[in-house]
Order: C-alpha cells, then structure tokens, then sequence
C-alpha cells in the first residue's frame, strides 16, 4: 500500500513539473531579440519613416500582417485589412522656397530649408503664402500670424530653436499651413514686413484622398459570443521631410507595433482563450488616430462590454515609468487603470498614470469601452530624426510584457494562477520530487 501511495505522490509531482516545464516554455515563446529586430526593421530607412498614403506605409501593414498569419492569427471577418478613408500630405517633388521679395517682385532674400526653416507636418490645406504688411498680421516674440482672405497662416519659433522635431498632420487644424522658422529669421521678417517688403513661402506638399487599412487578426476563443479583448499598437510615423530626412520612429511606434507582433505568438501559445482576442496594427495614429475612430465606428456594437490594451512607445526605462494611459475624463478608479496599477505594485514596477487622449484608446473610450494605453512617456527623441532603434531599451520592453502579459491572461484563460505562478510551482515540485527519491533510496520499500 505504502508503495502505490510512493507511486500516486510521485506521479503528481511529475504532472505538476510538466505543467510547470509547460509554463516556462510558454513564456519563452516570447523573444526580446524578435521584438528588436522587428523595431529595427520598420525603423530602418528603406521605411522612410511610414507615413499613411505612402508606399513604405503598405509595406510596413504588410509586414504585420505576415506576422499576424506566421504566428497563427486567423482573418477576422473573412479578411486582414480593415480598410477606411482618408487625406494624406503628399509631396509634389518640387524646392521649398521661404523669400523676400522687393517692390518689383526682386528677390531681396532666400532663406535655406532646413537651417532656416522648415514644414510643419500637423496641416497642409494650402502649400504657399504670399504677404505684407497690408495683410491681416499678428507678431509676437515666437510667432507670426497671417490672414490672407478667409485663409490664417502661422510662422513660428520652435520650441529651444530646433527645426526637427514634427508635429503630426492634423488636417482639421485651424491654420492652412505651419511652417516652423529660426529665432533670427522671425526678427528679420519682422524688419522686412516693416520697410515694404513681401514675404513668400512655398512647402511642396498638395493634400490627396488615400485608402488606409488596419491590419486585423483573431485567436478564436471558447465562447465568440463574449465581449473580445483588443490589443493594439499603431505601425505608422510621420515620413520623412522635403530632402529625404527620415523621422524613423523607432520608440513611436515601431516598438509598440513590434511589442504586439511578439505578442500575438505569446498569446496563442497559450492555448484557447475563454474569448476571442483581436490583435490590431492601426494606422494613421498620427493624423489623429484616425485608424483607430474608423475601426471603432464600424464596429462599436461588436465591441460592447470588451476590453482594449493598447501599446504606443514601449521601450525607454531610464528614469521613465511605464505609464498607463486612461482618457481625460477617466480616474484612479477606472477598472482597467486599477488593475493595472495593482499589478505594477504588486510585481514592484515603477509606474505612473496619466489621462490624456492622445493615443489610440481614445475613440473606445469616447463609445464608453473600456481601454488604456501602455507607454513609455519619454519625449526626448519622438517625432525627430534621433527616434532611432539604438535608443530602444530592451528591459523597458520587458517590463511592460511582465504587466501585460498579467492582464491579458487574467481577463481571457481559465486559469490564469498555473502559469503566473509557474516557477513557484517547479521549484516546490522539484523540491517534493527531490525529497520522495531520497527517502525511496534511504528506505527502499520491500
């Protein structure tokens, strides 16, 4: 009897070292080194930074789409894309041109693209700007604004005078064009517009209607019927400028986009989930996460009572919390905020919360779906050149796939506790099984 009940214990320890074996592989099943050289990919600059309406746009959806099927992701309706419409600044192929000109039509003064002036990307309603002083103008130390009809221009000082960053293409803004001048070159067209002179601006760029897709994929779960959980990244940047500068985007968004990619594979390691998950690549986040509202718009019934977790800028951890992003109008006490907030104080993760709508949570948010947004809010090199893959911090990556993974695994299996307590379980299993061999050899049965 003594035998068999040897026999039973060490069964169950060698199922509960399985189970545990099982876990573990799990988890390794996701890889840092993908979710680097994925960023490194949409990051690099045969990508020319990604802009919506573009070619290397197309590329990059493709690219995750690839992902999605290589890493077991079914069509989710029948298809991958989700498809939606919108304006694009596309560039003509033309100079810039920023001169002032004399009463005759002389050129008095050109200035340089780039060093004395630039495009900014947030709207492009009209390309070029001609004034003087008899227009409508307001100048202040940092800017000038002009009226040209019912048309309101705006020439500005950058933020420490530095012409690179850019800001993303908004085309409800409310001024036509925004173009982005030095400290001194404001002071002299200041002196210009004062002794008669005319100011004239041109920014090759022309505004064009452009089909834009989502990139969709499904883990069908046990019960369709239940409310899904979304998880999102965006995979588009804003271009790159009018003399091939490339805006990379490496932390925004390559590295949310690629952080999802990694994760679709986790997930569906996993096993078959309680409900269907979706993994969405939005695009066009950055001309006001325009992807995001469409996909939240044609599905809003469907998406009654789910749950999104979002990802946009997962990768810089030196001195940056991860933050959960709610929406303007949410609190501490917003579920999906609480409880990712108990889970970085439970696992001892540096965190902040912050509630702004400036990610692809929004619009779920604006329809009364619960949504958050996972970020590392480090603004240090976004929207510039400097955006690049060598800035990436792989542990940032890892810190936020330990919080989400949690979520994700509590909101959607049945039991969640096997595997977040997985090495728990192996060491206290091994130790059991370790014991049992050594009494079996000390006092062998007979």
């Amino acid at each position: 009897m003594k035998k068999h009940i040897l026999y039973f214990i060490l069964s169950l320890q060698l199922l509960l070292l399985s189970l545990s074996f099982n876990c573990l592989w799990n988890k390794s099943n996701f890889s840092l080194k993908n979710v680097l050289n994925n960023i490194a990919y949409l990051s690099s600059d045969n990508m020319k930074g990604r802009l919506t309406g573009t070619y290397e746009n197309l590329l990059a959806g493709e690219y995750v789409k690839k992902n999605f099927i290589k890493n077991g992701l079914k069509e989710f309706n029948g298809t991958y894309y989700h498809s939606f419409l919108t304006k694009y600044p596309k560039k003509i192929g033309e100079d810039p041109k920023l001169v002032v000109k004399d009463s005759r039509g002389n050129i008095e003064k050109e200035y340089q693209y780039t060093q004395d002036y630039k495009e900014d990307m947030i709207n492009f309603k009209s390309n070029e700007v001609t004034f003087n002083k008899k227009n409508g103008l307001y100048i202040d130390n940092s800017s000038l604004q002009i009226r040209v009809g019912d048309k309101f221009y705006l020439f500005y000082v950058p933020l420490k005078d530095d012409l690179n960053f850019r800001s993303s293409f908004i085309y409800e803004s409310t001024f036509h064009m925004y173009v982005m001048i030095k400290e001194r070159v404001l002071s002299e067209i200041k002196e210009y517009i004062n002794q008669g002179y005319t100011i004239s601006c041109y920014i090759p760029f022309v505004i064009e209607d452009t089909k834009a897709h989502n990139i969709v994929g499904k883990i069908k779960g046990l019960n369709s019927s239940l409310p899904p959980l979304i998880i999102s990244s965006h995979f588009d940047h804003i271009g790159s400028d009018l003399k091939g500068k490339i805006y990379n985007g490496a932390l925004d968004n390559a590295s949310g986009i690629s952080f999802l990619m990694e994760l679709s594979k986790y997930v569906n390691s996993l096993g078959k989930p309680n409900r269907d998950i979706i993994f969405i690549g939005f695009n066009a986040e950055e001309f006001g996460c325009l992807g995001s509202k469409a996909f939240a718009e044609d599905y809003k019934d469907y998406l009654k009572n789910s749950l999104i977790l979002n990802f946009d800028m997962i990768g810089s951890d030196k001195g940056i919390p991860l933050s959960i992003m709610g929406a303007k109008d949410d609190t501490l006490d917003t579920n999906l905020i609480k409880a990712s907030a108990e889970e970085c104080i439970n696992k001892k993760v540096n965190y902040s919360v912050l509630f702004e709508d400036a990610s692809d949570h929004e619009y779920f948010r604006k329809l009364g779906i619960e949504a958050i947004t996972y970020c590392d809010s480090d603004m240090s090199r976004i929207h510039t050149p400097e955006d690049r893959v060598e800035y990436i911090s792989p542990s940032a990556i890892d810190r936020c796939f330990n919080i989400a993974s949690s979520q994700i695994i509590k909101n959607s299996f049945t039991n969640p506790h096997i595997i977040i307590y997985s090495k728990e379980i192996f060491f206290i299993s091994a130790l059991l099984t370790a014991l049992l061999l050594i009494k079996s050899a000390l006092y062998p049965q007979k």
